[in-house]
């Protein structure tokens, strides 16, 4: 996952929560509010690239803002 990350081609956050929305639909498993974070909690246990860590944290903190 880390050859998205580069200085020139950041995605954005709705280009991310896409590809894991678009993820957890083809492995047949409950789209939820849980599973995408699960998603991210693990992108982010994965990855060594702190520029993603930091990106998938911004936004796991979108789900827990009101």
């Amino acid at each position: 996952m880390n050859l998205y990350f580069n200085k020139n081609n950041l995605p954005t956050q709705q280009e991310t929560l896409g590809l894991l929305v678009s993820e957890i639909i083809k492995e047949n498993v409950q789209l939820s509010r849980m599973t995408i974070c699960t998603k991210l909690l693990r992108r982010i246990e994965e990855s060594s690239c702190e520029v993603e860590k930091a990106h998938y944290n911004g936004l796991i903190a979108l789900f827990f803002e009101r």
